[in-house]
């Protein structure tokens, strides 16, 4: 690097044109912390006189100068603008008016990524070069340190430099300490005009910021090499000046903790970083709660929770108090435990845990406990409170009030507290439980904004975010979004019961929307293990459904038969609620479908329409359930199919609303009906492309047509799929019918744009 001590590289070229012009002056003063390539440029003048380092120029050096200048020599001279010089300052003033002076400046980035190219001899990144300038300022010679093979050995000369005064300001200000010059003095025991004169030096050596902060490349090089028992004593003095101002201390108190030194004398330094960093970095709190016995049971419970760690944060649970029955309670309805989760919460005078032992009694079908809780005096002494009661009785109002009333107030509750409640250790979230209700209402778009939102404020933290973005994904796949419906569904290992059973259900649910039954078939046991392990209660009856749907797909039924029974018994000891029942019963119907059990769809058909009087979406499902039904037997009004799947649509089931008019246009033998239903279903899909044509293909005739497009004869196809040739070729011919294919080379020309699962 010897060879870049001249180089042009080391200079932008705003100041190179500076330099040109100064070259042609008779006196030049340049001027440029330490490692700006004064000297570098200063070599390149051929004037009689060159000072470099002018800012330790003497009085008697200052009149030899002045003698030369006035003898006529030219003189350039370099120096630091700190710090302040009286005799340069008097030798600068006595030169001629016609002096030229030069700043250096920093190097801008793209000017570091030219150096770095050529110090390194390979073209770097754009992203490499902003990193090297943003932790050099731009100052050539540190870029150069850090583009050394040991670029802490090359910066630790510039250390050496300082005083010792100076350096103990670098490191202190490198722990963290605020440039508040008392407090500095009082820390490193030196007179305020001390900090002062340090400060200058580490400015005029190009190590402090102008607002006070070291660069970064002197904070780390300095933090590395001070001992660590200086490292530890200063952040001790910095913490519990700190503490004593109210001041943060919990970048002091993280240091100090990965220096190993906590000890009882920083027990109320501890315990205020913990309560600073909880709701930004809860496992950070939970270690500086636990490292000298710092925090309450509460504290360490609570943060132990917002960090995922249930298990330690029940170890540390005390039942005894009001805040930690909110902890145990959310654990275990994580846990799939909800009606224990409400018991244990009944015991609390807290009114947000009391309204949330509603909510967990109510998901355990205990309805005339839930009331009770809700009817015993207790009067709101706090927004908290007030949350609770809010809670408590819009869930009442969901089981024994009108329902759309109910959905209106879980919206409007959904809002109340929800700044904080990412730091709050609560069973649910009031967005969660809000969104869930306007699911089960057939309100999805309400749901999706709500979740949306919630998923944004999340920003990927908090108890509930995996939760919110699962009940989303639930969302948009119920509205047929497959697609965006797996972006928020994220890979995660160690979910618990509650989000685990979501979780499975989403990927079943995608396979089955695909038509990709080896998908289907490796989702089942996962999602099987993820049922078994969370009891049925009101707030799964949509994965349990959804699970049961794709069960009945893949043969499965009878693993589910008990969790569905016990599902209708909790409803029935609610009063069958119609806003928590009718979505059930849509996906029940489905499964009775397609297990053929036409008693069993009757069934949940006329429990749609014993609903539909008291919700809409009830009414909607129980026409559909009507129309699908009816077209099974072959009776096909197309004009009321047309208009139930208009209501399908109006509620978010835009899938929903393109199947009806698929398996209507399957099952009808009016050609002008049936393609016009098929315009519907591809209309209703939001696609004129294959996708929606594959949506109106029942699910043997998606398999059959994937085979077909692979060039197989009937008989291979049917060898493949255990049935006859003869049962392939009426396959064919409905598929072909469907697709408005006039013979075997038109079909095979529209299968190409239909978006069919793979042959197995």
């Amino acid at each position: 690097m010897s060879s870049l001590s001249a180089s042009p590289l080391l200079i932008d070229s705003g100041t190179t044109r500076s330099l040109e012009r100064a070259r042609a002056a008779d006196h030049v003063v340049l001027t440029g912390p330490a490692g700006c390539g004064k000297t570098a440029v200063l070599r390149t003048f051929e004037h009689t006189v060159a000072v470099d380092d002018g800012h330790l120029l003497g009085e008697d050096d200052v009149d030899r100068l002045l003698h030369e200048v006035r003898a006529g020599g030219r003189l350039v001279v370099a120096h630091r603008p700190w710090p302040d010089n009286r005799a340069l300052a008097r030798l600068v003033a006595a030169l001629p008016g016609s002096a030229v002076r030069v700043r250096l400046r920093p190097l801008s980035r793209e000017h570091v990524r030219s150096l770095a190219t050529h110090v390194l001899d390979i073209e770097v990144s754009e992203a490499f070069a902003h990193r090297l300038h943003d932790r050099t300022g731009g100052t050539p010679r540190f870029v150069l340190d850090e583009l050394s093979p040991d670029p802490r050995a090359a910066f630790a000369r510039h250390l050496d430099e300082l005083s010792v005064a100076a350096n103990d300001l670098l490191l202190v200000l490198a722990l963290g300490a605020p440039f508040d010059v008392d407090l500095l003095a009082t820390v490193l025991v030196l007179e305020p005009g001390a900090v002062a004169e340090s400060a200058q030096a580490l400015r005029s050596a190009g190590l402090l910021q102008l607002d006070g902060t070291p660069l970064p490349v002197a904070s780390d090089a300095i933090a590395a090499l001070a001992p660590v028992d200086q490292r530890a004593d200063l952040l001790r003095e910095l913490a519990l000046r700190q503490a004593g101002r109210a001041q943060p201390v919990s970048g002091y108190a993280e240091q100090l903790l990965e220096l190993g030194a906590a000890e009882p004398a920083l027990l109320g330094v501890f315990s205020s970083a913990g309560h600073e960093v909880i709701n930004d970095d809860p496992a950070l709190a939970a270690r500086l709660f636990t490292a000298v016995g710092t925090g309450t049971s509460a504290d360490v419970a609570r943060a132990r929770a917002l960090s995922g760690d249930l298990d330690g944060a029940v170890e540390a649970v005390n039942l005894d108090h009001a805040d930690e029955l909110l902890v145990a309670a959310t654990v275990l309805t994580m846990r799939g435990q909800v009606g224990r989760g409400g018991e244990l919460l009944r015991r609390s005078d807290n009114g947000l845990a009391r309204g949330f032992a509603v909510t967990g009694l109510l998901g355990a079908g205990r309805l005339d406990e839930a009331r009770a809780i809700r009817l015993a005096p207790h009067p709101a002494g706090s927004l908290t409170d007030t949350l609770g009661q809010r809670l408590a009785d819009v869930l009442l109002d969901t089981v024994t009030g009108p329902p759309m009333a109910a959905v209106s107030a879980a919206v409007a509750t959904a809002g109340v507290n929800q700044a904080g409640s990412r730091a709050s250790v609560q069973p649910d979230s009031p967005t969660a439980l809000a969104a869930l209700i306007c699911v089960h209402a057939g309100e999805l778009t309400v749901a999706k904004s709500l979740l949306t939102k919630a998923v944004r404020g999340d920003d990927g933290r908090g108890l509930h975010a995996d939760r919110h973005r699962l009940l989303l994904a639930c969302a948009e796949l119920l509205g047929g979004d497959v697609e965006v419906a797996q972006q928020f569904v994220w890979p995660q290992t160690g979910r618990e019961p509650r989000e685990a059973l979501f979780a499975a259900a989403l990927d079943l649910g995608t396979a089955r929307r695909t038509g990709d039954l080896h998908a289907l078939r490796a989702a089942w046991e996962p999602a099987q293990q993820a049922l078994v392990v969370h009891p049925v209660d009101l707030y799964t009856l949509i994965p349990l459904t959804e699970i049961a749907v794709a069960a009945a797909r893949i043969g499965q039924f009878h693993r589910v038969e008990a969790h569905l029974a016990e599902a209708w018994t909790l409803l029935g000891n609610l009063g069958d609620p119609p806003l928590w029942s009718v979505l059930p019963r849509w996906h029940a119907f489905h499964a009775s479908l397609l297990l053929g059990d036409h008693e069993a769809a009757e069934g949940h058909t006329a429990a749609l329409e014993g609903a539909a009087e008291a919700l809409p979406f009830a009414r909607a499902l129980a026409a559909g359930a009507r129309c699908w039904s009816r077209a099974g037997r072959g009776e096909v009004d197309h004009v009321r199919v047309e208009t139930v799947a208009q209501e399908l649509r109006a509620h978010g089931l835009r899938a929903d609303a393109a199947r009806l008019a698929g398996h209507a246009a399957m099952h009808t033998t009016d050609r002008k009906a049936m393609t016009q239903l098929l315009d519907i279903a591809r209309q209703f899909h939001g696609t004129s492309g294959g996708q929606g044509n594959a949506e109106v293909l029942s699910d043997r005739e998606q398999e059959v047509a994937a085979l077909v497009r692979d060039g197989l004869t009937y008989r291979e196809v049917g060898d493949a799929l255990f049935i006859s040739a003869k049962t392939v070729e009426h396959h064919v011919t409905r598929i072909r019918n469907k697709l408005g294919a006039k013979n075997r080379r038109e079909l095979e020309r529209a299968l190409e744009d239909v978006d069919l699962p793979a042959a197995k």
